[in-house]
């Protein structure tokens, strides 16, 4: 009792920096408890690299889908695409080789009905970002040649009219995991 009383009073102590009051095994402890935190949140998904793809000034952030489909269903995905450049950029194809093609859709709310509307292109403007997220805009994947599961990676290429040719895969995750409010 009299060492924790000597710790609190020692910590409100004005000239006491933060972590003097730690011995060397409990600032190696903290420092150890730090890394497997930051290492089971990578390994949870909730930390992942930004962007995966990067090229002319267009960049490819957290490609990303949920849940699981069969061989031959569809399977949507969504990211983010941010333009560091001062030109407009398009996005005018998605290719695969885990299906047998990918649509890009928007929902269409017009007519009071919600249905989706398959796009050419997606518009990408000069210093801007757009996000794919559900209810808005959304990829396709048509045919799935295998079945796809939470953990698995699917390889896309996003061919934009300026910057050409971005390789990212699509982290397919748990239905219940958080969404990606972060990335819009």
């Amino acid at each position: 009792m009299r060492r924790i009383r000597q710790w609190i009073e020692a910590a409100a102590a004005a000239e006491t920096k933060p972590f003097a009051l730690l011995s060397g095994a409990a600032a190696w402890r903290l420092g150890g408890l730090a890394v497997l935190i930051a290492a089971g949140l990578l390994a949870m998904g909730q930390i992942h690299p930004e962007p995966v793809a990067q090229r002319g000034g267009v960049a490819v952030i957290h490609p990303w889908a949920k849940g699981s489909a069969l061989k031959g269903d569809q399977f949507p995905f969504y990211a983010t695409f941010a333009n560091s450049g001062a030109r407009p950029d398009r996005l005018i194809k998605i290719e695969t080789a885990a299906a047998h093609h990918a649509i890009l859709k928007a929902l269409d709310t017009k007519t009071g009905i919600v249905r989706p509307v398959e796009l050419d292109e997606l518009a990408l403007p000069a210093n801007g970002r757009v996000s794919l997220r559900p209810g808005t805009h959304q990829i396709t994947l048509i045919g799935l040649y295998a079945k796809v599961e939470p953990g698995s990676f699917i390889p896309v290429t996003f061919v934009f009219e300026r910057a050409g040719r971005l390789s990212a895969d699509i982290r397919v995750e748990n239905l219940g995991e958080p969404e990606h409010k972060d990335h819009i």
